[in-house]
């Protein structure tokens, strides 16, 4: 079955970098450019059927599971960008979204794949993908990144640990640490001196429980030099030890 106009298999937002959103090297804040990203996920799913009322309607929300976001250059202060998204497949339990991220010329500077969640309001369960996606047909292989969003692996002799109290201007809708915040937490564990010298090239994040208001929270890292070099993060929760997320980061040295 192929989508009408009123379905559109792809969706492009333009956005206009904030001087508020940008780091003291006027690269936009990978949380922030994440915004945008979701922003643009949420217009889509919106015009598509599947945006935030539609599922409310009967007690259901999106919920992001897994992020991958690859970056060659990041836009400053006062540059337009164009976001890009469409969903490129589907698991039973996940669909697929793919981003591509373009300065205004159209040249692609980095790219996302995301692996998002049905859950039920109530039971906090998921649910079974395809009835959601039933009308909808996937475009795969598109321009986006390679990085996939994979089950990512915990550190596994951390050698700094972190400490984040949950407060309220943390939470979102549903009540729950909006995700961006994770992403702030585990950047914000990295020194000015390495932001100087470096950028982001590769950003990946599983979530894996909720966090609510009061939470304290551990965000334990470690370096790894194998199969290549990068970090890995986990967040755990101290009162009961579960663990909420991991990431794992590679930086790339500014020429």
């Amino acid at each position: 079955m192929t989508q009408s106009l009123s379905k559109p298999k792809t969706w492009e937002d333009e956005y206009l970098v904030s001087f508020y959103e940008v780091d003291a090297n006027n690269r936009v804040f990978l949380p922030s450019l994440w915004k945008y990203l979701q922003e643009t996920a949420w217009n889509h799913a919106n015009r598509i059927g599947i945006g935030y009322l539609d599922l409310a309607r009967n007690d259901h929300f999106w919920v992001l599971s897994r992020l991958a976001i690859d970056m060659d250059e990041f836009p400053g202060w006062g540059d337009k960008i164009r976001v890009k998204t469409w969903l490129s497949g589907s698991s039973r339990l996940f669909a697929f979204r793919d981003f591509s991220i373009l300065k205004e010329d159209g040249r692609i500077i980095g790219g996302a794949k995301s692996a998002w969640v049905v859950l039920n309001l109530k039971s906090r369960k998921p649910q079974r993908i395809e009835p959601f996606l039933k009308d909808l047909t996937p475009l795969p292989g598109q321009d986006g990144t390679e990085t996939k969003p994979d089950k990512l692996p915990a550190p596994g002799d951390p050698g700094s640990e972190t400490f984040f109290t949950v407060h309220y201007s943390d939470l979102d809708m549903h009540q729950h640490v909006n995700n961006a915040r994770y992403i702030e937490w585990v950047l914000d564990g990295y020194s000015f001196e390495k932001n100087q010298t470096h950028h982001i090239a590769t950003f990946e994040i599983n979530f894996l429980a909720e966090s609510n208001c009061g939470d304290e929270l551990s965000i334990q890292s470690e370096q790894q030099e194998y199969p290549s070099p990068a970090f890995l993060h986990t967040i755990i929760r101290k009162e009961d030890g579960r663990e909420l997320c991991r990431a794992r980061v590679r930086w790339k040295k500014v020429e």
